[in-house]
């Protein structure tokens, strides 16, 4: 940004001009404004005069100018272009910080579609790290994967260091370690007083690191690091970070699960070892989901719980759930069309899509819409997925909500014990047409009530009849819950299912996910 001169205040297409121009009138053109150079601005002294005063006009410690004049006119000139200074390098340092969070975004949004498309585990690694580069002074980097859970950490991506060498940040790095077992990002601005760092490490002046969450499990961790003289990361870098490492994470763990599932097809040499190799990609899928109950123990404004059951080895059902910001609580269902792997791998695509988009802030509408546009884009097979987004602030007990297809929630009232479902209101299936549009709608909870989710594979479960379970029994069955707490619900919900079907084959994946606002 060019640095402000007081030639840029005292100009006639200036904001300030008109209320300097007169006032320096209403004074009897008593006064003469000059550059630091002494060059004339506005105004002017005749040849020979002698100011009475010599008045600096300041913008924090640097001299703009001057005023010249008697004492009082000039002092009052001189602080009101002080003031317009003042309000014109604030606005020009807005201008600046708002360009560089355009850029920012722009640059995050970029990396959300590359990854989208990837599902090379090197491809992911080398695109999120040259992405972090543009946003992030680096000399160095790399991401370190963990593709067990109790595995060693391995090299994907690097740079800074030539192919073939041990540069500073690698596999056995401590302070690598401890960030993947800790769970929070980093910055250490003083490599030289950190145990953790060692050898080569230590060389450099700055690094930040931050772990690659994937779900409740982190698949590694991403690290930048700069060896030039005087180089430091801040706040705003260890934001950014965390945002490019949720990304990358959500990236990562589809491409493994991506890799498992492919490599099982391809090594298939018989029955036997096919059903062991969809077995193992079952687990995988099942990985992907949140497994863990209650899943932030620690927050107590809600409770949660959720189950899920393919009817195939692999399916099409998922779920999720994160707080994208202290006081709101995101909630996710989906089903995917079609079944077995094709719709697996699409449930993968479609979930990493919603929660990366989601995980941005954005408004359930909002994220519903970006994540049509890509799966449009990316048109698999004619597939497509209904999906419900909710949005509990955790301190109103609001809950904005999107559906595009699916199947609407109930709300469970523990004043009356009513059960109410939500108004259907959203859009179409995601992935079917672009430029389709999507709508939000709230409702309000009260301490108590509980918001139940479900795929069509609970209410159209068949017994041997071919009878449906039915959005009846469904209800039936939430309003003989009497409110307990989510996880007895949900065993509740599939005691009724198991006993209507009645040893009846499964023909659709049943998920089920409940919150209640505490």
């Amino acid at each position: 940004m060019a640095a402000l001169s007081l030639k840029a205040i005292v100009n006639p297409r200036s904001g300030g001009y008109a209320v300097l121009q007169s006032l320096c009138a209403a004074m009897g053109d008593a006064v003469c404004v000059m550059d630091a150079q002494d060059r004339s601005l506005l105004g002017s002294m005749a040849p020979g005069d002698v100011a009475e005063s010599r008045v600096p006009v300041m913008l924090e410690q640097t001299v703009l100018g001057y005023v010249a004049g008697p004492a009082a006119k000039a002092s009052a000139v001189a602080m009101l272009l002080g003031h317009l200074a003042s309000r014109e390098s604030e606005g020009r340092a807005l201008a600046a910080e708002v360009l560089h969070l355009y850029r920012e975004v722009h640059l995050i949004e970029q990396l959300s579609e590359q990854l989208a498309a990837l599902l090379n585990l090197s491809a992911v690694g080398e695109s999120a790290l040259g992405q972090a580069q543009r946003l992030i002074p680096a000399t160095h980097g790399c991401i370190l994967v963990r593709e067990e859970a109790d595995g060693p950490l391995r090299i994907a991506a690097s740079f800074g260091v030539a192919k073939g060498e041990s540069g500073p940040l690698n596999a056995d790095s401590q302070f690598a370690m401890s960030i993947l077992e800790r769970g929070i990002a980093e910055v250490v601005n003083d490599c030289g007083g950190d145990a953790r760092l060692l050898g080569a490490e230590r060389e450099l002046n700055a690094v930040i690191c931050a772990p690659l969450r994937a779900g409740q499990r982190s698949v590694g961790v991403i690290v930048l690091a700069n060896s030039a003289s005087g180089s430091s990361y801040s706040a705003a870098d260890l934001k950014l970070i965390n945002t490019i490492a949720l990304q990358t994470a959500a990236a990562i763990e589809n491409s493994i699960l991506c890799t498992e599932m492919v490599g099982a097809v391809r090594d298939r040499e018989q029955l036997a070892a096919l059903q062991h190799e969809l077995d193992t990609a079952r687990t995988i899928q099942h990985l992907l989901v949140p497994r863990v109950f209650p899943p932030f123990p620690e927050r107590k404004e809600f409770d949660l719980h959720a189950q899920m059951t393919s009817a195939r080895a692999v399916g099409g059902d998922f779920f999720d759930f994160f707080l994208v910001d202290e006081n709101r609580l995101g909630i996710v269902i989906g089903d995917v069309s079609g079944k077995g792997i094709p719709a697996a791998l699409y449930m993968a695509l479609t979930r990493m899509q919603v929660k990366t988009t989601a995980i941005q802030g954005m408004s359930p509408a909002e994220c519903f819409l970006e994540v049509n546009r890509v799966l449009v884009r990316e048109r698999v097979n004619a597939m497509f997925a209904t999906c419900f987004y909710g949005l509990l602030d955790l301190t109103t007990g609001e809950f904005r909500y999107c559906s595009a297809g699916h199947n609407p929630p109930y709300v469970m009232r523990a004043g009356s014990g009513a059960v109410e479902a939500l108004a259907d209101v959203g859009g179409i299936p995601l992935g079917l047409f672009d430029g389709m549009g999507y709508a939000d709608s709230t409702v309000q909870l009260l301490p108590g009530d509980a918001i139940f989710l479900y795929t069509d594979g609970v209410s159209e479960a068949q017994n041997v009849a071919e009878d449906d379970f039915s959005d009846e029994r469904v209800i039936a069955t939430l309003g003989g819950s009497g409110l307990a707490d989510c996880r007895e619900l949900i065993v509740a919900m599939s005691k009724d299912v198991a006993a209507f079907t009645d040893g009846a084959a499964q023909s659709d994946d049943i998920t089920m996910l409940a919150v209640r606002w505490v």
